[in-house]
């Protein structure tokens, strides 16, 4: 066995940017120290279960329970973990479990998390030390979030031991830390493509955990590299020639750049043609070996849908998951609704410089700005959702400034603005339908965050009313009930008091109170939008890559979807292998690895389009990344 993945941490945990082979990496991680003969725990959070696939071809993941460890190989535990079901499960420890079940439906579940930020990455992180320490495993190796998501869950432990200065929260957030400052026991592995974005993001989270809280960087993978075979001899005078040479040119001086910024362990892992598919290609991984191309079918066709309906909508929502070039593809959507006659509202979710780079554009903020697009029958602005802003612009408009400003002082609010699960979910449909009602407008594009929830935009009206009329704070703020209901929820609230604090608890009651008079015109929009999302006014489009993970989040997707009464409109895989015509005067290792690349990948959407019977568009990867507006343009036009 190869020692390359060998990282000698009891606790382990692997970050990246969204669709750099976070997942794929965690699961070689952890076959590789199992194979070592350590006793190893892989731990999804979440309630992903994406990983015993990739290590068992015996083990249906929707026969695992979440929340408890399976054995899916010799030596190799697995593990789903929810954060909420983690909140529920402490607080029924703290005898508040009669009611820990009423508390996560109602969404008072999240009220309490957001009554002290940051306790559900505590007891996440809790949870971890309490796997080491039950002296059952030796590894435990952690899929992490998102790199900047991570970042929050590292630093939580510290935060809340400094802010609750005692208690059961601050002896919790106090371990936890203990935990992950300890270089003998803990450490991150970062991943990374070699690309600007995912390296720019590598870089920012490595000196962030180094610096505060001060965790160990074990190393950083460098994942998918292209073959290190230079396009420009390989490849000869073939037409693809210049544009693989780009790529290899881009790639060299990405790696160049990491190993001078970052001087920490690195490991570069070549693009497998085809992908990592199933154990045999975690095994493969793991042993050191390279899979040579593999014999395929060229002529695979797919039935793919002239083009996406672009005319009728009066809102589009793009959805995916990190990596698939989700925001580009909604700009380009926006773009080529507009040049076709449209006047469109761009909003991404998604707090990123890119889209502004990509625009042309200075800045994004809460407000439109202008796109100037060139030989557009129609407009285009773009905004970047700012939830505070939204927030405090829609308790003003609605409420007497003596009631906003208590509102917009409260602790209680920045809390919930800056924890609550859901929430800028939830501010993004407030501001939907602000745009949705511009009668300069009609169309708008909404460029949602990257996430493996699709419900969680659609789910968003509802957030705020669910914790309106949750009975807890109702008691709280409309005084005590006699009924048997109402004294068993007394009993809750004196359990809050003593778990988080009075003067949590108060701060709480000070906001729900403040908020007496507006919760009913927050009920009708959330309700109106429920409505519309849901309405033939309203397409939802799935982004995906062509790996075997995007397309299976996919799938998920278009489910979730549909069980929600929602019929998706199309599926864009993006950043497919473009085709390559070896009869053109090329050969040899390389022009193989192309053609098996790009056969496998249709294989795969051609297996998939007919599992989930979706309309289908595929835009192969681009010369180099959307970086301006001529990218955005060049991406449009593929969109015809």
């Amino acid at each position: 066995m190869s020692d390359r993945f060998d990282y000698p941490f009891p606790l382990l945990i692997v970050t990246g940017k969204g669709g750099v082979g976070k997942t794929v990496l965690t699961a070689t991680l952890g076959r590789a120290a199992a194979t070592a003969g350590h006793r190893t725990l892989i731990v999804e959070i979440g309630g992903q279960q994406q990983i015993p696939a990739l290590l068992s071809n015996d083990v249906d993941a929707s026969d695992l329970a979440t929340g408890e460890p399976t054995m899916i190989a010799d030596g190799l535990g697995w593990e789903s973990i929810s954060a909420d079901r983690l909140l529920a499960g402490w607080l029924s420890g703290k005898n508040m479990g009669l009611v820990a079940d009423r508390l996560e439906r109602s969404g008072a579940l999240s009220v309490i998390a957001t009554s002290v930020p940051g306790i559900k990455d505590v007891l996440l992180m809790g949870h971890l030390r309490s796997a080491l320490e039950s002296g059952e495993w030796d590894r435990v190796v952690v899929d992490g979030p998102a790199s900047g998501r991570a970042r929050e869950l590292l630093r939580a432990p510290k935060q809340v031991a400094l802010t609750a200065t005692e208690g059961p929260i601050h002896d919790q957030g106090a371990r936890a830390h203990e935990l992950l400052v300890d270089h003998e026991r803990s450490a991150i592995v970062l991943v990374t493509t070699a690309e600007e974005t995912p390296v720019n993001e590598t870089a920012e989270t490595a000196f962030d955990v180094e610096d505060d809280p001060g965790i160990r960087l074990a190393g950083v993978v460098v994942n998918r590299v292209f073959p290190t075979e230079d396009p420009s001899g390989a490849l000869g005078k073939h037409p693809a020639g210049p544009r693989l040479a780009r790529r290899f040119e881009n790639e060299q001086q990405a790696i160049a750049r990491l190993e001078e910024e970052l001087p920490v362990p690195r490991l570069i892992l070549p693009e497998v043609p085809g992908g990592v598919i199933g154990p045999d290609g975690i095994d493969a991984l793991v042993g050191g070996e390279t899979q040579p191309p593999t014999t395929v079918d060229d002529a695979v066709t797919l039935d793919e849908v002239d083009a996406i309906d672009l005319a009728s909508p009066e809102i589009i929502v793009t959805v995916g998951t990190g990596g698939v070039g989700k925001t580009s593809v909604g700009a380009a959507i926006a773009a080529r609704a507009a040049i076709d006659g449209r006047r469109v509202a761009l909003i991404t979710v998604d707090p990123a410089r890119r889209l502004a780079d990509a625009l042309g554009l200075d800045d994004l903020s809460n407000e439109l700005a202008d796109v100037e697009l060139p030989d557009a029958a129609g407009t285009l602005a773009a905004t970047m959702l700012d939830p505070s802003a939204t927030f405090e612009r829609v308790i003003r408009r609605d409420g007497t400034p003596e009631q906003a400003d208590a509102i917009l002082t409260s602790k209680f609010a920045v809390a919930m603005m800056n924890q609550l699960s859901g929430m800028t979910e939830y501010m993004a449909v407030e501001r939907l339908w602000e745009l949705h009602h511009d009668d300069d407008i009609d169309l708008v594009v909404v460029d949602t965050p990257p996430s493996a929830d699709a419900l969680a935009f659609l789910d968003a009206p509802n957030l705020l009313g669910r914790l309106l009329d949750n009975r807890v704070y109702r008691l709280l703020v409309h005084g005590k009930q006699r009924s048997f209901v109402g004294r068993a929820l007394g009993g809750v609230v004196g359990q809050l008091v003593s778990t988080v604090g009075g003067s949590v608890v108060r701060d709480a009651v000070t906001f729900f109170k403040s908020f007496d008079g507006l919760e009913n015109g927050f009920r009708e929009r959330g309700d109106a939008m429920h409505e519309i999302l849901r309405s033939s006014s309203t397409s939802f489009v799935v982004i995906a890559s062509a790996t075997g993970t995007s397309l299976g989040q996919a799938s998920a997707f278009v489910t979730d979807l549909r069980d929600a009464g929602v019929d998706p409109t199309a599926t864009v895989v993006n950043r497919c292998t473009p085709a390559f015509d070896p009869k053109k005067g090329a050969g040899g290792p390389l022009v193989d690895h192309l053609r098996v690349s790009r056969a496998a990948e249709r294989a795969r959407i051609s297996t998939w389009t007919t599992d989930t019977g979706m309309g289908l568009r595929t835009i192969d990867e681009l010369d180099s990344p959307v970086a301006d507006l001529d990218g955005v343009l060049d991406l449009a036009e593929r969109l015809r």
